[in-house]
């Protein structure tokens, strides 16, 4: 059964994702659009290592859940996550390098057209034809690394034996010292930078009674405090000062997005309810027609952001919910689930 806490939160997430999408190129000084890209990425790898504990099997206690999770063989861990994660990575980048090479003069980071430039958008995803794919080989490695390290954690029996705050602690301190910092290759140093979020999320959904009872979350001025304090460090320039600082702001973020999950369901609202199970979709494809309505509404119409970013959030969110929707009916036929899987779907 879904959670249905984790659904509202990768409905918000997609959101802000889009929606910060939307925004020209010039805008990024918009308050809005810092505030959403403060924390909108740490948010969907929080929830990325939440899931990761939510969804590992049950241990004995004192075990570490993450060791027993089947990692090799035919529908094994790595085999899900190859197929989730790095094949839509590999296929849809492949597709999309072309095009992009002879669209680039319209494009916010023009593409030559060279087996070079193909091979080093695949391997620094922050060279990709679509930038945002990112997260993509980022998330592999983090789930990847993270359950591999718990298997040697349990054969060495040191599994249970480490506090869970640990964990997060030591992961905020390698980010913020981050011996990787500016390795491009394989975004290897932003796997050490986001890799706090991701134990965040672990240790998060391991004492997550404890930790929403401790924090009053669901309580309404808990939900405008840690909205406001977010707000408050990005508009002063305060959260932008050095990486602790920045660190530390996506978290009163991520806070602030658990707390509102909470108040929306015990208010008993449904209105995100038709987003549910279409985020990856809407992640994947969102780029499209937003990229299209880039150049038509800010390139050559020169639309106001005021009128641009809900056309273009509204576009980002509808046609990939489409799209996502027909892959799952084409299921029906073999062609359907073959092309459906290529995808991620």
């Amino acid at each position: 059964m879904r959670n249905p806490y984790i659904s509202f939160l990768q409905a918000f997430g997609i959101l802000l994702v889009v929606v910060g999408h939307a925004f020209p190129t010039d805008g990024h000084d918009n308050p809005i659009y810092r505030w959403i890209y403060s924390f909108h990425m740490p948010l969907w790898v929080f929830l990325s290592g939440y899931l990761l504990r939510y969804t590992a099997p049950a241990a004995a206690p004192g075990a570490c859940p993450l060791a027993g999770i089947r990692m090799g063989g035919r529908g094994g861990f790595l085999h899900k996550k190859v197929r989730r994660l790095l094949v839509p990575y590999l296929l849809i980048s492949t597709l999309v390098f072309l095009p992009k090479v002879w669209l680039s003069r319209w494009a916010v980071k023009p593409v030559e057209l060279s087996w070079s430039a193909y091979v080093e958008m695949l391997l620094v995803p922050s060279k990709n034809v679509i930038v945002y794919y990112w997260f993509l080989p980022t998330i592999f490695i983090l789930l990847t690394g993270t359950v591999l390290f718990a298997r040697l954690l349990s054969e060495a029996r040191l599994g249970g034996r480490i506090p869970l705050w640990v964990w997060p602690l030591g992961a905020l301190v390698l980010s913020v010292c981050n011996p990787l910092a500016g390795v491009a290759w394989l975004n290897l140093g932003g796997v050490v930078k986001f890799a706090f979020f991701f134990v965040l999320g672990i240790a998060y959904c391991a004492d997550q009674q404890t930790i929403d009872r401790e924090l009053y979350f669901g309580a309404p001025w808990t939900t405008i405090g840690w909205g406001f304090t977010s707000i408050v460090l990005v508009v002063t320039g305060y959260g932008a000062q050095n990486m602790l600082f920045s660190q530390l702001t996506a978290v009163c973020g991520i806070l602030f997005a658990l707390s509102l999950g909470h108040v929306y369901l015990r208010s008993g609202f449904r209105f995100l309810a038709p987003l549910d199970g279409t985020t990856y979709a809407i992640f994947l494809f969102s780029w499209f027609p937003q990229s299209a309505l880039r150049v038509l509404l800010y390139d050559r119409g020169h639309l106001s952001p005021w009128l641009g970013v809900p056309l273009s959030a509204l576009a980002g969110i509808a046609l990939p919910w489409l799209l996502y929707h027909g892959l799952q009916y084409g299921r029906r036929w073999r062609a359907g689930r073959v092309i459906a899987g290529l995808l991620g779907q």
